[in-house]
């Protein structure tokens, strides 16, 4: 039976509590880390006025003529005057407790005079200020704790390390300064106690709402589900028929993930039979076929079934790429000789258009290591997508350069149409083209960029493209050194 109303009931309480109790400790910490910080600035303003009053009488005392020894330390009269002199300055601050230290670590004076004499160059804290001039300060709780004015109890003290610069801008000493937080704390204890007591009113005031609404829920599930349970008792045959549904179902899911995988064999092959059978007819091989129609029609299945070959190809390829099961055949590959086979199979197409198509490749051009049949692809790819795009009496230029480095880069620009900068992005992915659906002028499944991008990619390389509208496009490929096959110099042989 269902126990949403208890679920709900015993997590959604422990939820509440528990989001309660982080932010009120996020709070507290964030408070309580204000109050050091405000302590510590106020510190470093109090730090002066003692500087002033102090250190041009005792610098000299505190630097250089301050014994080491405690005991003679504390029976100097300078010790005294200090002593007086910092219980005057505090009277009605919050500073609790002074110590002078010099830069070796020796605590020359204390308002707790049983601790003049102590080494701190151990102290990381003092060693920082010391060194770099930076104030530090912590905080905590202290049960006792000895006051300038005598022993204190149950105080929240922040401590704070505070450079004393000379003249010169150079650290000359160290003060430390205690002062009492517990009023501040006291307030933060008390924003604390009534940010818990709106937390729980606001999150009791949820709970209370959510749990009507998950109790009339509850009332509204249990009574469908005994509905239903009378249901399935009156119908047990339908529950057979409902089984055998779902094993037919399962047949039948199994059976398109099977012609799914195959659909490439069960599709080219007859295709490439209607292809080769319209190119037979075509070309009268077997005899006349009469009526010239006859061989215009033969001629438009034969085209017609290389687009179609063409699209399937496209689609099974992209599809291959997207499930990770695309792999390519690496050897060897004159890649000069490719792009000027892709090229020549280009050229007639772009000439019947009024096109010129011209290929540019670098000296030493070095093989390629790579699947040759993948990178025709993406040739033929992209010269045809640049055909599409280039008005009659335009230029297209396949570029093939070797970058500093050792890298590859090979170009194919146009002065075509061009792209929409917001488009640049969008038409690299699959079935996206340059030209609106409703208003398209050139056909084609808008797979080619996206296919070559892909193909590129597994072999290493990055496909990018520039493109200024009414001015042309440029798709440029750069492939990794380690792809480029650089011949070895031989060596002369000494007989």
């Amino acid at each position: 039976m269902f126990r949403l109303l208890r679920y709900y009931s015993f997590t959604s309480g422990l939820a509440l509590l528990a989001v309660a109790l982080v932010l009120i400790s996020v709070y507290r910490e964030v408070s309580l880390n204000h109050v050091v910080e405000m302590v510590e600035k106020e510190n470093v303003a109090m730090s002066r006025a003692f500087a002033n009053a102090i250190w041009p009488r005792f610098s000299d005392y505190v630097t250089l003529d301050a014994p080491r020894d405690g005991d003679t330390l504390r029976a100097r009269p300078e010790t005294t005057e200090i002593h007086d002199i910092a219980k005057g300055l505090v009277s009605g601050l919050s500073v609790v407790k002074i110590k002078i230290y010099r830069l070796d670590g020796l605590t020359v004076y204390s308002s707790e005079f049983s601790q003049i004499g102590e080494d701190k160059s151990q102290n990381l804290s003092f060693a920082k200020t010391a060194a770099v001039g930076t104030p530090t300060s912590k905080f905590g709780f202290r049960t006792t704790f000895m006051g300038i004015n005598g022993p204190l109890k149950d105080r929240y003290i922040t401590e704070s390390y505070l450079p004393i610069q000379g003249k010169s801008g150079a650290v000359e000493g160290v003060f430390e300064l205690y002062s009492d937080a517990t009023a501040r704390v006291a307030a933060v204890t008390t924003d604390v106690k009534w940010l818990s007591i709106a937390l729980v009113w606001t999150f009791g005031l949820l709970y209370g709402v959510l749990f009507i609404i998950v109790r009339r829920a509850d009332k509204i599930i249990k009574r469908q589900y005994s509905d239903l349970h009378h249901e399935v008792g009156e119908r047990l045959t339908a529950e057979q028929k409902l089984r055998q549904a779902l094993h037919d179902a399962e047949y039948a899911n199994k059976a398109k993930s099977e012609f799914l995988a195959h659909m490439s064999h069960e599709l080219r092959t007859p295709l490439n039979s209607i292809i080769g059978f319209a190119e037979t007819m075509s070309h009268e091989v077997f005899g006349k076929l009469g009526d010239p129609k006859y061989r215009e029609y033969a001629n438009d299945i034969r085209r017609s079934g290389n687009h179609l070959l063409e699209l399937i190809n496209e689609v099974l390829d992209v599809s291959k790429v997207e499930a990770g099961a695309m792999e390519i055949n690496e050897d060897d590959v004159d890649l000069a000789a490719v792009m000027k086979e892709c090229a020549a199979l280009m050229k007639d197409e772009a000439r019947k258009v009024g096109i010129d198509l011209s290929v540019s490749i670098a000296k030493d051009f070095p093989e390629f290591r790579g699947d040759s049949r993948r990178l025709k692809q993406i040739f033929l790819n992209l010269l045809s997508n640049a055909i599409k795009f280039t008005p009659a009496s335009g230029r297209i230029t396949l570029d093939a350069s070797i970058e500093e480095g050792g890298g590859l880069k090979i170009a194919v620009a146009d002065t075509g149409i061009g792209i929409e900068p917001e488009d640049l992005s969008r038409i690299l992915l699959p079935f996206e083209q340059v030209e609106d659906h409703l208003k398209r002028t050139t056909q084609g499944t808008g797979l080619g960029l996206a296919l070559s991008k892909s193909l590129t990619e597994l072999h290493g390389g990055k496909l990018s493209l520039e493109s200024e509208p009414g001015v042309g496009t440029t798709v440029t490929l750069r492939f990794p050194p380690e792809r480029a096959l650089v011949a070895q110099p031989r060596l002369p042989l000494n007989l």
